[in-house]
C-alpha cells in the first residue's frame, strides 16, 4: 500500500484482541491485527499487539504463546465477560490509545493508520472521543453491509439508536477515557445485555462523541449458534445510563423517508452502494486472510449481496417510537395509554415490535410523571420484559 499523507502527530496505540476459546480459528484475526500494526509502524506510529485471554482453553493459549514469541503482550483474566475482559486489558496496557478487536473479526489493513489521522485532528474536549470504521462487512451465517454514522451527523437518529446499536464494539478510544468510563458487565440473568451498545450510549451521556474514519472497514463474523449476540437477543441493553442525555435534541417531527429507487429491494434502499477504490482494495486484502469475506461483497464492481442497514434508512419501529414521543411532547396526553393508542405507526407493528417500543418508552424519562392509564399494551410489555420491574442491578 502507498503511504498516506499524515499529520505530524504520532499515535501510541495498543491493539487489544479479545480471546476466549477460539483456538486456531482466531489466526485470521491475529494476522489482520498484525498487518494493521505493521502499517501503522510504517507510518511512524507506535503500535503493539495485546492478547486478552479470558477463561481461554489450551488451544487458544497455545496460539497466543506463538504470538507472544513474535512480541505480543499477553493479559490473562477470569472474567467470563467480554466487556470486563476489555477493562482488564485496559488496566494492564500502557498506551495512549486502545483499539479493540474480537478474535473472530478482522480490521482493514489501513485501520490504525487512518484512525491516527483522525485522532490527530481531534481537539481535547470534555467527554470521550471514539473512532469507528466507515463500513462493516458482516459475513458468516449472515451477510450484510453496515455503514456507520458519526453522532453529530444530521442523519443520526436517537430513536433508531435506542432500538438498534449504531456502532460496533471494534473501536478506538483514549485509554484515559476507557479507565474513566469502563465497559458495563452483561447481566443476562437479569435480562440486560449488549455491553457495547450500553457503552456507546454512556459515551454520549458523558458528553462524548462517536466519529467515523473514512475509507476504513471492519469485517464482522456473524455466528448464530452460541454467540453472545444470540444470547442477548431477548434482552434490553443495560439500564445505565438513563436516556436523559443533555445533547439529545427534542424531537420536532417524524423522520422523513428518503426517495428510493423502486427497483431496489427493501434491504438495499437508503444505503450507499458504491464503495471507494480505497475500500475495495482493503476488502481485497482482507480476502487474502479470510476468503469468506467475498460472500458479502463480490463480483465485478463488488455488488452487495445484502445491505440491511439500520443506520442508513428509516425503520417502521423507529417511526413508531418517534410518534409516541412526539405525542408526549406536543399533545399533552392525559396518560401514557392515550399516547400509545393514538399512534397509528405503533398500531401497524407486530405485537413483539410494539412491546419493544413500549419498553423503550417506559425506560425513558420522556414519560416523566405521566400516568400509565389503563393500557393493556403496557401490561403486556411488562410481562414480555419483566426486567423493567426490577431494580437497576447492572454494574455500570
Amino acid at each position: 500500500m502507498g503511504r498516506n499523507t499524515m499529520s505530524n502527530m504520532t499515535m501510541d496505540v495498543a491493539a487489544v484482541v479479545n480471546l476466549h476459546r477460539e483456538g486456531t480459528t482466531a489466526a485470521p484475526s491475529l494476522i489482520s491485527a498484525w498487518r494493521a500494526i505493521e502499517n501503522a509502524r510504517a507510518h511512524g506510529h507506535s503500535a503493539r499487539l495485546v492478547l486478552a485471554l479470558d477463561r481461554s482453553d489450551e488451544a487458544t493459549e497455545g496460539l497466543a504463546k506463538e504470538w507472544e514469541d513474535r512480541g505480543a503482550h499477553l493479559v490473562s483474566c477470569n472474567e467470563g465477560d467480554l466487556g470486563a475482559a476489555r477493562n482488564a486489558a485496559v488496566q494492564e496496557v500502557d498506551a495512549d490509545w486502545i483499539a479493540f478487536l474480537d478474535a473472530d473479526d478482522l480490521w482493514s489493513e489501513n485501520w490504525l493508520t487512518a484512525a491516527a489521522e483522525v485522532a490527530s485532528q481531534l481537539p481535547r474536549r470534555p467527554g470521550p472521543d471514539v473512532l469507528h470504521p466507515a463500513v462493516n462487512v458482516i459475513f458468516g451465517d449472515h451477510h450484510s453491509l453496515l455503514h456507520h454514522r458519526a453522532s453529530d451527523d444530521p442523519s443520526f437518529s436517537w430513536a433508531r439508536f435506542r432500538l438498534h446499536n449504531a456502532w460496533t464494539a471494534l473501536s478506538v478510544a483514549r485509554r484515559s477515557d476507557l479507565l474513566e468510563l469502563p465497559y458495563p458487565r452483561n447481566v443476562l440473568v437479569e435480562g440486560f445485555g449488549f455491553e457495547d451498545w450500553s457503552w456507546n450510549m454512556a459515551v454520549l451521556d458523558a458528553g462524548g462523541r462517536h466519529h467515523v474514519v473514512r475509507d476504513t472497514c471492519h469485517f464482522i463474523r456473524r455466528v448464530t449458534a452460541g454467540s453472545l449476540l444470540t444470547s442477548s437477543a431477548e434482552a434490553l441493553r443495560s439500564p445505565y445510563p438513563v436516556d436523559d442525555i443533555a445533547t439529545r435534541p427534542v424531537l420536532e417531527q417524524l423522520s422523513e423517508l428518503t426517495p428510493t429507487d423502486p427497483n431496489l429491494p427493501p434491504t438495499h434502499r437508503h444505503a450507499e452502494h458504491h464503495l471507494s477504490a480505497v475500500l475495495l482494495e482493503q476488502i481485497r486484502l482482507a480476502e487474502t486472510i479470510e476468503p469468506a469475506v467475498s460472500q458479502t461483497v463480490n463480483g465485478q464492481g463488488r455488488p452487495l449481496a445484502l445491505a440491511q442497514n439500520f443506520n442508513t434508512h428509516v425503520t417502521a419501529p423507529q417511526r413508531a417510537l418517534e410518534s409516541v414521543e412526539l405525542a408526549i411532547h406536543t399533545q399533552a396526553p392525559a396518560s401514557l395509554a392515550d399516547a400509545l393508542e393514538g399512534s397509528a405507526e405503533l398500531a401497524r407493528l407486530s405485537k413483539p415490535e410494539q412491546h419493544r417500543i413500549v419498553a423503550e418508552v417506559l425506560r425513558s424519562p420522556d414519560c416523566g410523571s405521566l400516568p400509565r392509564g389503563d393500557s393493556p399494551l403496557v401490561e403486556a410489555t411488562l410481562q414480555t420484559y419483566p426486567q423493567l420491574n426490577r431494580s437497576e442491578t447492572s454494574e455500570g
